[in-house]
């Protein structure tokens, strides 16, 4: 028999590795990444699923928003708050969700718990200031007026403007609660030194109501309202300040006075008004200067 050549052996060889080696890649388990990397993806998938289910109370709630349902907005908001309340946009809900009720439904109390859980959560938020002056509205809504004030106090605008408006709603606070030296002290601070302008009219309005009207003091009130007699570029605060005028000179005995400044009032509708005063003014003159003589008497 003929023997095999080497080099004919070393090929058969070789082939019987090979074969081997094929087997044994064949038998070789699947490796377990890739099940895992599925079940990654797969998680991924339900995960992004899950995520766009529990924004769809927010889609809705604007829509609510913008058709005017704003009801419907607000459970929309609550719904998302119920089921993510520490979720990635549950501050934004709150604080819309807050707006709602303080600026649409008018359930004030709703609206200042919101508030205030959005201030303690978000002490940095860029919508935190508002979030304060709002719950500081909300309180005075609701009759609490020093509470409100404490919140204004809180605030510390850098606009001088800003600063004007906030110290003008605090007076306006105490003057609701007639704390009027308080509100005097607090108006003081919007129009010292500034220009006349809508801010200062608002502070002289109420300085001016403050004196001649709730303290009898017509000295003091009457160059508040020759101020906004002159300065004032609406009709309406001329005319309520020449009445002011009128009624404190009358006040101080002084009916010339008063007489005079009524019947500088031009505008017709109030001509008829103006004719009865100066009559009733002329009747206290004449009874004044009667009342002088039998004291002289």
């Amino acid at each position: 028999m003929r023997r095999k050549s080497e080099g004919e052996t070393r090929r058969r060889g070789d082939t019987a590795k090979s074969q081997c080696s094929d087997a044994t890649l064949r038998r070789v388990p699947p490796s377990p990444r890739r099940p895992l990397a599925l079940a990654l993806i797969f998680a991924a998938v339900l995960t992004c699923a899950c995520h766009r289910d529990a924004e769809r109370p927010l889609i809705r709630a604007v829509e609510a928003w913008d058709s005017g349902d704003y009801q419907r907005a607000a459970e929309e908001y609550e719904r998302y708050l119920y089921q993510r309340p520490d979720g990635e946009k549950a501050s934004e809900a709150r604080f819309q969700l807050a707006n709602i009720y303080y600026f649409k439904l008018r359930r004030f109390d709703q609206a200042r718990s919101l508030y205030a859980t959005f201030l303690e959560q978000n002490p940095s938020h860029q919508d935190t200031p508002l979030a304060r002056e709002r719950l500081a509205e909300v309180l005075g809504e609701m009759g609490r007026s020093y509470e409100a004030i404490a919140e204004y106090e809180n605030l510390n605008p850098q606009n001088e403007d800003e600063r004007r408006r906030i110290r003008l709603r605090i007076a306006d606070l105490y003057f609701a609660q007639r704390n009027y030296s308080q509100a005097l002290t607090e108006y003081e601070k919007v129009i010292e030194k500034v220009p006349y302008d809508e801010m200062s009219e608002q502070a002289y309005l109420r300085e001016a109501s403050i004196y001649h009207i709730e303290r009898s003091q017509y000295q003091q009130a009457l160059p508040i309202y020759h101020k906004l007699a002159s300065e004032s570029g609406d009709g309406k605060v001329r005319l309520r300040a020449m009445y002011g005028l009128a009624d404190c000179y009358a006040g101080l005995y002084q009916f010339d006075e008063a007489i005079k400044t009524l019947r500088s009032i031009k505008e017709e509708p109030e001509q008829s008004d103006v004719v009865r005063r100066v009559a009733e003014l002329e009747q206290q003159k004449r009874e004044a200067a009667q009342a002088r003589s039998g004291l002289q008497r």
